[in-house]
């Protein structure tokens, strides 16, 4: 957890200090997904909060496995760049399995559900930011914090690049109930269970065995 938000709280450093870097409010600030993300699973682990597990377990894996598989360097491709990329996105995918089999922060039931209301939520939220930083502050590079303003530049299936705002959002938005329903089933399958029906946590869950994988 310390090593994380070493990690963020030195890098935000570099990106300020760095003569080879310039910091910009429309692209520099942790507010893409990923971004805030991160930074929950690095608290969370003084936390060990159901809900914030909740949330990163499935948003930081979706998040995590597309960033490493399409990568999109919004702030440049410079080494210590690379290293955080990589290393943020390696933490999102592995962080939230080890809190679940160590600490047995086990899904609700219908958690992924949930977690895409607060996705849509914050998403929706974030296009009003977005609008916000660049109205107050023009600039010929906008503010596109979790890609509510333009659709990423990757190669990817679920991106249509082609579609206008708020278009492309509606495969964004298909594409991630598809995910958090297929995370969901790997994790009802995998997450063990005790045979007196009690999840392997220092604060014992009980539970009814497991759920059905669609919960």
């Amino acid at each position: 957890g310390w090593a994380i938000l070493a990690m963020q709280v030195g890098y935000q450093l570099y990106m300020i200090f760095s003569p080879s870097f310039t910091y910009s409010i429309h692209r520099s600030l942790p507010l893409h997904m990923c971004g805030i993300n991160i930074w929950l699973v690095a608290l969370n682990c003084f936390w060990k909060n159901r809900w914030v597990n909740l949330f990163t377990m499935y948003m930081g894996t979706v998040g995590g496995l597309h960033a490493i598989l399409t990568p999109q360097l919004t702030v440049g491709d410079a080494m210590p760049v690379l290293v955080h990329y990589y290393i943020n996105h390696g933490a999102l995918l592995f962080v939230p399995i080890v809190m679940n089999r160590t600490y047995g922060l086990r899904p609700f039931k219908w958690g992924w559900v949930k977690v895409y209301g607060l996705v849509a939520l914050s998403s929706t939220l974030m296009a009003g930011i977005n609008w916000a930083i660049n109205t107050a502050f023009p600039s010929e590079v906008v503010a596109n914090y979790m890609y509510m303003t333009e659709a990423p530049k990757v190669d990817n299936p679920f991106v249509f690049n082609e579609l206008p705002w708020p278009w492309y959002v509606l495969p964004l938005h298909a594409a991630a109930v598809l995910h958090l329903i297929v995370i969901n089933v790997v994790y009802r399958l995998t997450l063990p269970v005790r045979r007196d029906g009690v999840t392997p946590c220092t604060r014992e869950v009980p539970v009814e065995g497991r759920m059905p994988v669609w919960q």
